[in-house]
């Protein structure tokens, strides 16, 4: 075995444990934004789309005239 063959393999488990734990910290990060935050608060006010929906009356669609 040569030291720069031991160097190699040593810096090579390095940069793969590291490409490995970014990987995981940006699949952790999407993974909490994408689940509504409980703030702990009693009441927490309702997403924008959803009070914006609820405000908005819901149309009957017609039957189609021949």
């Amino acid at each position: 075995m040569n030291i720069n063959w031991i160097i190699n393999m040593v810096l090579r488990r390095l940069v793969s444990r590291a490409v490995g734990a970014g990987v995981n910290a940006g699949i952790n990060a999407v993974a909490r934004r994408s689940k509504p935050q409980d703030r702990g608060q009693g009441q927490s006010a309702p997403p924008v789309q959803q009070a914006g929906r609820s405000r908005i009356p819901s149309v009957k669609q017609g039957r189609r005239q021949r």
